[in-house]
């Protein structure tokens, strides 16, 4: 009778404690990132907004004497990797305040990624924001939902990217952001409004079987050779305006 009492009372103790580690809060994240700890994280749900450009590291890197304003760059030091996470917050790698009486005049701060980031399986259900993030290693987001407004306006990919069967909920924005490397975009979803105006890929991009739902932009966006619209699905209102494949007039009914 005393061993299996001993194993019950252990079974109360451990089950708790093992659903308690499934939830962190993000600011407990935050702080272990900011003490440069790699994060590995799988089956967790993040609960609060984790605000990445509020690092340690944070410096100035415009005064505000112009107009353009201030502005501040964090950089995330260490590899993160979530995997079937939930981010019940909002994820903050850009982040915008007006001063007061001059909102043309405010400040921005952002964050940066100088190791690999591994996004796979997540959702993302308030905003997400990554405006002018730079992505020095691979970054995959891969299988990933967007549940409001994913923003990647001016941001840079300098190593490989996978946004493979990723649902956009909400507005995708990659307005201006630039991809040194081939990008797929395979089986993807969007939703909404999916924003490549001005786009700039160096390789080529993929997106074999993706479907577009409200409105997809790609005016003025350049696309390399070895780019691939096959068997993807336009519900929506299209513009290839100005667009280019390997230099030459595009649009995928073509």
């Amino acid at each position: 009778m005393k061993p299996y009492l001993t194993a019950l009372l252990l079974t109360l103790i451990l089950v708790p404690a093992a659903l308690a580690q499934r939830t962190i809060d993000a600011k407990e994240l935050f702080d272990r990132i900011n003490r440069k700890e790699a994060v590995f994280l799988t089956g967790v749900t993040i609960t609060g907004d984790l605000d990445l450009t509020e690092l340690s590291n944070k410096r100035q890197v415009k005064d505000g004497r112009w107009a353009d304003g201030e502005a501040y760059e964090s950089t995330v030091e260490v590899p993160l990797s979530f995997r079937d996470c939930t981010f019940k917050g909002k994820f903050l790698a850009y982040k915008s305040l007006e001063k007061q009486g001059r909102p043309w005049n405010g400040v921005a701060y952002s964050a940066h990624f100088s190791e690999a980031v591994t996004f796979e399986g997540c959702t993302f259900e308030d905003e997400s924001a990554f405006k002018y993030s730079d992505f020095r290693q691979r970054a995959l987001f891969n299988n990933t939902a967007f549940r409001k407004e994913a923003n990647f306006k001016y941001s840079k990919f300098r190593a490989a990217a996978d946004f493979n069967t990723v649902r956009f909920g909400g507005y995708a924005n990659f307005k201006y952001t630039h991809f040194d490397e081939a990008i797929t975009f395979q089986k993807a979803r969007f939703d909404q409004y999916a924003d490549f105006k001005y786009t700039k890929f160096d390789e080529g991009v993929n997106f074999r079987g993706s479907r577009f739902g409200e409105y997809a932009d790609f005016k003025y966006t350049h696309l390399p050779q070895g780019s691939s619209f096959a068997e993807a699905v336009f519900d929506g209102n299209v513009d290839f305006k100005y667009a280019t494949l390997d230099g030459r007039k595009f649009s995928p009914g073509r």
